[in-house]
C-alpha cells in the first residue's frame, strides 16, 4: 500500500480548554468525558456548517481545518465556537473553564499518518507547528491569516 501526501493550503485552528485539567481533577474522569462528548459535538456541528473538518481530538484539544476560500466564514465560526464553547464548559461543567482558539493559514501536508495499519487522516507542517508555539489567549489569529481576511 502506498501512502499519498498532498500539500494543501488551509485555514487551520487549535482549540483548547483552559482550566479543563483542574476541572477534571475536581469533577472526575467520567464527568469530564461526558462533557467532552458534548463539546466535541458542538465543535463538529459548527465546523461542518462552514465546510470545515475536525482533524483530530486529544482530550480538550481539537484541531480543525477549512478551505482557504472559506477564511472569513472560518474566522467567524471559530469566534462563535470560542464564545459558545466557553459558555458550554462554564454552564455545564466548571466556571474556571474557557475555550481558547489559535487560528492560522498556510500550506500543510495532508494525508494518512500513523503506525502501519493504524494510519489516520492528519495534517503536518511548519505553519501548524508555529501555531502550536504561539502564546495562548482567548483568540489568537496569525499575521498571515490577518492579511488574508483583511484584519482581525
Amino acid at each position: 500500500m502506498s501512502t499519498r501526501y498532498e500539500n494543501i493550503d488551509l485555514v487551520f485552528a487549535i482549540l483548547s480548554v483552559a482550566g479543563a485539567t483542574a476541572a477534571c481533577a475536581a469533577r472526575g474522569d467520567e464527568a469530564t468525558v461526558e462533557m467532552l462528548a458534548s463539546y466535541y459535538s458542538l465543535v463538529a456541528d459548527k465546523v461542518h456548517l462552514e465546510r470545515g473538518r475536525v482533524i483530530k481530538v486529544i482530550g480538550d484539544g481539537v484541531i480543525v481545518a477549512f478551505p482557504v476560500s472559506r477564511a472569513h466564514a472560518a474566522v467567524e465560526c471559530l469566534r462563535s465556537l470560542q464564545e459558545h464553547g466557553t459558555n458550554l464548559w462554564r454552564l455545564q461543567f466548571d466556571q474556571g473553564c474557557r475555550v481558547q482558539v489559535k487560528v492560522g493559514v498556510g500550506s500543510l501536508v495532508s494525508g494518512l499518518f500513523g503506525p502501519p495499519g493504524e494510519e489516520r487522516e492528519d495534517l503536518y507542517g511548519d505553519a501548524l507547528n508555529q501555531l502550536f508555539k504561539a502564546p495562548a489567549h482567548d483568540f489568537v489569529m496569525s499575521s498571515a491569516l490577518r492579511r488574508v481576511v483583511g484584519g482581525d
